[in-house]
């Protein structure tokens, strides 16, 4: 009896044995409802910390990596927290060393590209452009250049994609045999046949094929260069009027959307997962990489553009990359059998606050109980549902202050933020006794290496 009380005195003495997966279930700092890697493998991933649990209070300690695949879908109303939660994954999948590259419509993903030495692509820009009849051709790492077997029959199958999205609409019969003798005479012309020798040509321009389609005198063709004038020489050309401007590469490569026209943002996600998919693929640099789409919307709203990304969301897995699609459309994503077919092959679904108009679905879509339903419907921001597979849990997701400053998409906030907060001087929130919460102070350069070690 005196063993039992809470005096922390043990009479009794009693041992046990435990296996390891059972003693490590009472570490503090796993989720006990998350089944954590096999303690037991020397390659077992660390994983990233999403938050601590709402109904714990443990910490939520969750690795992509170890599940079948490494999809993830994260779906929640504006608000609810989507981009600073993916922000806040990315960031600390870079600890890890895992190669990210991300689609970022609203230019939010800017200052972190910035801090850590990130490459980033301002497509709208001037001088920067995508040709989509680029070949995917691969650098070795001895400077020899290859291409996959099938590369010129892959991108005429892609370019029927790019056109389909360009224009809006599903091609006929017609169209797609008219296209498809186009494509083969624009690349002849170029110089460019079945031949791998000649893949390392220039590759043509969409002018160039758009003036094959016209001058096919096939009624369909010219209909079709018809309809592309306006990205040809009109007004949304300067995505495609010269050769790709920028081979991106690095760690966190970001490619923004903002500047686009909307009428261009379909066709830019697409470009930009096309360059993303010619990294990723890269049979010969092996690592573990991410690929985000942020406002996955814009790109399902689209058949031929839903399609691509579910080939990319099935294929991603033997790449050893993972596809993270967010978006707070839930009814673009879930109202279409490729939306659907995208979220099942996210073995990570994350769902972040919920609009009531929305939750009907998500709760036939997930199978969710009666008690998460309400938890979604009232959850406050930055609380969500993790689920992997079978396991599920209700989590609060946590930042360091420096983290908050990098991920935060509050405008309030960054306009408050020094310009030399990644320099000699920071700003950091320090919560103490006598401390009033949100009280800024300064350290300086003397200080900076115990601060960001203390954050990390």
């Amino acid at each position: 009896w005196i063993t039992s009380l809470p005096m922390g005195l043990d009479l009794v003495g009693m041992r046990r044995t435990f296996d390891t997966s059972a003693l490590s279930a009472a570490f503090p700092f796993t989720s006990p409802d998350l089944p954590p890697p096999d303690p037991t493998s020397v390659g077992a991933p660390s994983g990233v910390l999403y938050g601590f649990n709402v109904g714990s209070q443990g910490l939520v300690h969750h690795d992509r990596f170890s599940l079948d695949n490494h999809n993830s879908v994260i779906l929640g109303r504006s608000g609810a927290g989507k981009s600073y939660l993916v922000k806040l994954e990315l960031l600390r999948s870079l600890y890890r060393g895992i190669e990210i590259h991300v689609i970022d419509p609203e230019d939010e993903y800017a200052r972190l590209a910035a801090a850590v030495g990130g490459t980033y692509v301002h497509l709208g820009a001037e001088q920067v452009r995508l040709n989509p009849m680029d070949l995917p051709i691969h650098t070795r790492p001895d400077g020899r250049r290859t291409a996959p077997r099938d590369a010129l029959i892959r991108r005429s199958l892609f370019l029927h994609t790019v056109i389909s999205v360009l224009l809006g609409s599903e091609l006929e019969a017609t169209e797609r045999a008219a296209l498809d003798r186009a494509i083969t005479a624009t690349y002849q012309r170029a110089g460019i046949t079945s031949d791998p020798r000649t893949w390392t040509r220039p590759a043509p321009l969409l002018a160039d094929l758009a003036e094959v389609l016209a001058d096919t005198g096939d009624p369909a063709g010219v209909e079709l260069a018809a309809r592309l004038h306006p990205y040809v020489t009109g007004a949304f050309s300067g995505l495609f009027s010269g050769p790709t401007s920028t081979r991106p590469e690095g760690h966190l490569v970001v490619f923004s959307l903002r500047d686009l026209a909307d009428e261009l943002k379909p066709i830019g996600t697409l470009l930009t997962l096309d360059a993303v998919w010619r990294q990723v693929s890269n049979p010969a640099i092996r690592k573990p990489r991410l690929v985000v789409v942020d406002e996955a919307w814009l790109l399902m709203k689209e058949p031929a553009g839903a399609e691509f990304l579910f080939r990319m969301a099935k294929a991603s897995r033997k790449q050893w990359a993972g596809l993270t699609v967010a978006t707070q459309d839930t009814a673009d994503v879930l109202g279409s059998d490729l939306g659907k077919a995208v979220v099942a092959n996210a073995a990570t679904q994350i769902l972040l606050r919920q609009a009531s108009q929305a939750i009907d679905e998500i709760t036939r879509t997930f199978d969710l109980s009666m008690g998460e339903r309400q938890f979604l419907l009232s959850a406050d921001r930055g609380q969500g549902l993790l689920s992997t597979g079978t396991q599920r849990v209700a989590f609060q997701s946590i930042a360091s202050p420096v983290e908050h400053e990098l991920v935060t998409s509050n405008p309030a906030e960054i306009a408050g933020y020094s310009d030399t907060s990644s320099g000699i001087e920071t700003s950091f929130v320090e919560l103490g006794a006598d401390d009033d919460p949100g009280t800024t102070d300064s350290f300086d350069d003397g200080d900076a290496s115990q601060i960001e070690l203390d954050a990390a």
